[in-house]
């Protein structure tokens, strides 16, 4: 049954959130950017019996394409992202497993932003994302993400950003080699940092 806690547990894959400062004259940028998540639970069933899974991202990357409108400080990003999860425990009908699991999966996003400007280099943002995942053996997922960070330019046409989010999946069901595996809304916060360069 590890495999089928594994699956369930993916569909909460971090995914990193964007921001990009004004310092070149293009709009258009690329985005890439790694990321790591905190300890979260799942908690579902398999056919009828209750289990909670216990796990984390342990690492996601990603690479995507923005557009900002500066005369208003809002931001549109598209990318795709590639996360690797780990499920440390599992506890089934009141017996908790030590399992130590990992599922790789995938995630396209849709993100928006807003940039606070002001009179210093570093520019707090916002911003809220809706994402699709998809793992071995498991239907593609919805999640949602909001988060805040900061951004400051390194050099012309490229920025530096670190930021803090915490991503919502929706509840999920699955048929997995024939069991039915039900997960709940889950929630999950992480850290990512990366590069912003203007095309």
């Amino acid at each position: 049954k590890k495999l089928l806690i594994v699956s369930a547990i993916s569909s909460s894959a971090f995914i990193s959130p964007m921001a990009m400062a004004d310092t070149s004259d293009s709009n258009l940028y690329l985005t890439a950017g790694i990321g790591k998540g905190l300890e979260y639970d799942v908690d579902g069933t398999i056919d009828g019996t209750a289990y909670s899974a216990t796990g984390s991202t342990t690492f996601a990357g990603g690479l995507g394409l923005g557009y900002d409108f500066p005369e208003n400080n809002w931001r549109v990003e598209a990318g795709v992202s590639k996360a690797t999860i780990d499920v440390d425990s599992v506890t089934l009908s009141g017996t908790k497993y030590e399992v130590n699991e990992n599922e790789t999966s995938t995630g396209l996003s849709v993100a928006v932003a807003y940039d606070f400007e002001n009179d210093s280099k570093i520019t707090p943002y916002v911003e809220g994302s809706i994402s699709r995942s998809w793992a071995d053996d498991v239907d593609a997922s919805t999640s949602y993400g909001i988060g805040v960070g900061l951004s400051r330019p390194v050099s012309d046409g490229m920025e530096l950003w670190g930021s803090v989010g915490v991503g919502i999946s929706e509840e999920q069901t699955d048929d997995v080699n024939g069991y039915s595996v039900k997960a709940e809304s889950a929630t999950a916060w992480g850290f990512s940092t990366g590069l912003r360069i203007r095309l």
